[in-house]
């Protein structure tokens, strides 16, 4: 696994959240780099996607403000380079009523690329994915591992700096866990910074670069994982 570089592109700085009085997030801070895996761990109802959907712009936290590529900003001038630059996949992704191959065109449909542009990008997506098999398969025919990579693969093509998967190998049998962690060292070969969450701390099969565990409303960076690849623990934190 190449080194990563020392700057992060992405900084979160001192976030909070709050739900109906009780502190979720507590001054959290963290930072990401390009080709890194972070495993976050935590018991189910701790906060783990709420801390996804924040840093995908998706949800506005009560404090805390954004450093991305040197440039600091606070939530309002943050959220919409958050939406363009991260992307959130549910655990149970949702795929449009059409093919595989319509399915990864829709990001890109929105972004207007001519259709010479568009079939050649989703074409790399499905060759980059092993999925040019299922190409003409309809979204109702795919298995639950099957849909995940689709939905992996949509949001590849958009050329996403950083991917928040939520319990992305949870349900799932263990050839399409397999075939999900392939996916995923490939998006982290390819130099996406990825967090996936899970409650029970699965990483095997997984380059993991640091482990991080959300209770009680703080971020702790857990002792390094043995791995298939190299280990590089990376401090939280300003």
């Amino acid at each position: 696994m190449r080194p990563l570089p020392q700057q992060p592109w992405l900084e979160a700085r001192g976030v909070r959240f709050n739900s109906h009085g009780q502190q979720i997030l507590d001054d959290i801070s963290l930072s990401f780099r390009p080709g890194e895996l972070t495993l976050l761990v935590g018991r189910n109802g701790c906060g783990k996607t709420t801390l996804l959907k924040i840093l995908a712009g998706l949800l506005r936290p009560d404090g805390g403000s954004f450093v991305c590529q040197g440039s600091k900003n606070n939530w309002p001038q943050q959220y919409r380079l958050l939406q363009k630059k991260v992307c959130y996949l549910h655990q149970d992704p949702y795929l449009f009523d059409a093919t595989v191959f319509n399915n990864i065109a829709y990001g890109l449909k929105c972004r207007r690329l001519s259709g010479v542009a568009m079939e050649q990008r989703v074409r790399q997506a499905l060759e980059a994915t092993s999925m040019e098999h299922l190409a003409g398969r309809h979204s109702r025919e795919l298995s639950g591992g099957e849909k995940q990579r689709v939905a992996m693969a949509r949001a590849w093509v958009l050329s996403p700096r950083l991917m928040l998967l939520d319990e992305p190998l949870a349900n799932m049998d263990q050839e399409s866990r397999h075939q999900c962690r392939l996916l995923i060292r490939q998006l982290q070969d390819s130099g996406m910074g990825i967090m996936l969450t899970s409650h029970e701390g699965k990483h095997k099969g997984l380059r993991v670069t640091r482990e991080l565990k959300l209770a009680d409303g703080k971020l702790t960076l857990q002792s390094p994982l043995p791995t298939n690849g190299e280990v590089i623990p990376l401090k939280t934190g300003n």
